[in-house]
């Protein structure tokens, strides 16, 4: 049961400096302002936007402080991939002026465009009035007089805008499109991940606000590796293209799936997580529902919970200012419930449930081969504690004397056993207090040439909690009248 409650969250951290041991969300992204390659952290989203304009890179931090409460670690990417826009959709309008995108049209960000007019008249001719949506007609602009002009500009959109040939509008037209923002590519995704790894911010998980390609999958993953392989351990969570959208319709999903498997079934990484779909999710900028990556709420919630908790489950809540049914309750964005096989596919989606208001993650994957033991991006996490804590504690023994058997040449037992002791207690720390992991251990080895080759060798394991999918069982009706009555 619920009860009637009030929480007051108190904000701190809005200057920007971190308490020891606190990890910012990092987010790569591309936006109108803000320097290039330069992390900054940021925990008020006034100061955020006032730095960095508009675009994912902006809408992703702003949704992460505004629902999180948490600090974020910025970067902007080079924006060289150029915005694109689809086609306009005519097919509402009656009047008979034709009307087109001007030259210079693109959009700095992800927008779903309706236009309508709400009072006619004559192009050239002041009486035209109407306004515009940016989020597909959730909200709509207030009403803007044409006056004389043949043509019309959404300023806070970019360079969007559109010409009007002569002739009429009437009440009641409507034209449509859509707009990608401004994308990166490998190259500038290489220099924004070589800044960040020279940041000396705390962060674990680094979002990527704009879609990937496989090309792009590959220059992460060989960073992250490279992260990994110098001690530095993070994971990533990043998204999938769009579904197409060209004359206003939109990919089908058995298309979307077949490309995506396409493109990417070849790809694995036990480093990250690739989310597809897009969601309409709430922008803490503007307020409007936009179409916007998956991977933006799935990787705020991955941020903002313990590493061993499994964000799929119904007790973590629902996903914040998201939706992928329309008000009728109907699919209008990928609900894997409704059309499975993303999920079969490695992709971390999105899902209803029959039973419960809201939406929720799937199953939050790691994009990991088939086999892995790193399915899961808690997997990931949970063994990255791990490892930095046995590092941590493994460095502080490099260069201290230890005693060998006078017989032997091994390691003497007693050193062996303060060693383990310590490396033991090191992991129970951060792993058993509060349980990410069912057991965890840790022995070295007691034949090591240790005054030849001043090594010494160990393994350590960790037992994983178990995260039940299914759960069966049976029920029925019972008449205690017909149960056998023991003498």
């Amino acid at each position: 049961m619920t009860l009637p409650t009030v929480t007051l969250t108190e904000l701190d951290g809005a200057l920007g400096a971190l308490p020891e041991g606190a990890k910012a969300l990092a987010i790569i992204g591309t936006s109108t302002l803000g320097p290039i390659a330069t992390p900054a952290t940021y925990a008020n989203k006034a100061a955020l936007i006032a730095a960095f304009g508009k675009g994912p890179l902006v809408e992703a931090a702003a949704f992460h402080i505004e629902t999180k409460r948490l600090p974020v670690l910025v970067i902007r990417a080079t924006a060289n991939v150029a915005a694109t826009n689809s086609a306009i959709v005519l097919t509402g309008v009656v009047g008979t002026s034709v009307v087109s995108t001007t030259g210079g049209t693109l959009g700095n960000d992800d927008y779903e465009v309706v236009v309508k007019i709400i009072t006619g008249g004559t192009i050239g001719v002041a009486g035209i009035v109407f306004q515009y949506s940016l989020d597909r007609g959730n909200n709509f602009s207030a009403q803007i007089a044409l006056g004389v002009a043949t043509s019309y500009v959404i300023s806070e959109a970019g360079t969007l805008g559109f010409s009007f040939a002569a002739g009429t509008l009437i009440a009641g037209d409507t034209w449509n499109m859509t707009t990608l923002a401004p994308n990166y590519d490998s190259a500038a995704l290489n220099t924004a991940l070589d800044a960040l790894g020279l940041s000396t911010v705390a962060w674990e998980e680094c979002l990527f606000a704009n879609p990937l390609t496989a090309a792009m999958f590959d220059a992460i993953e060989v960073k992250f590796a490279g992260f990994a392989a110098a001690g530095k351990r993070h994971f990533w969570i990043a998204n999938t293209r769009f579904p197409i959208i060209t004359t206003g319709v939109t990919e089908t999903e058995a298309a979307y799936l077949t490309a995506l498997t396409s493109e990417f079934s070849a790809k694995a990484t036990v480093f990250g997580g690739l989310c597809a779909g897009v969601s309409s999710l709430t922008s803490a900028v503007s307020g409007r529902k936009q179409r916007r990556p998956v991977a933006w709420s799935v990787g705020s919630l991955e941020a903002s919970v313990s590493e061993e908790i499994h964000i799929a489950a119904l007790n973590v809540g629902r996903l914040v200012g998201v939706s992928i049914r329309d008000a009728n309750g109907n699919p209008d964005r990928h609900d894997e419930a409704a059309n499975p096989g993303l999920d079969d596919a490695r992709f971390t989606v999105l899902r209803t449930f029959e039973d419960f208001a809201g939406i929720y993650v799937n199953k939050s994957r790691l994009f990991s081969a088939a086999g892995s033991d790193f399915e899961l991006v808690l997997h990931r996490r949970v063994m990255n504690i791990a490892e930095s804590a046995l590092q941590a504690f493994l460095m502080r023994r490099l260069h201290v004397p230890i005693r060998v058997n006078k017989v032997s040449g091994f390691i003497f037992e007693a050193d062996a056993l303060e060693i383990e002791s310590g490396a033991n207690a090191a992991l129970r720390s951060v792993l058993l207090g509060k349980p990410k992991a069912s057991a965890a251990s840790f022995q070295l080895s007691r034949t090591d040439n240790l005054l030849s080759t001043k090594t010494l060798t160990f393994q350590s394991r960790i037992i994983p909690l178990a995260y039940p999918a299914q759960i069966t069982g049976n029920i029925g009706f019972s008449n205690p009248a017909l149960q056998i009555v023991a003498s």
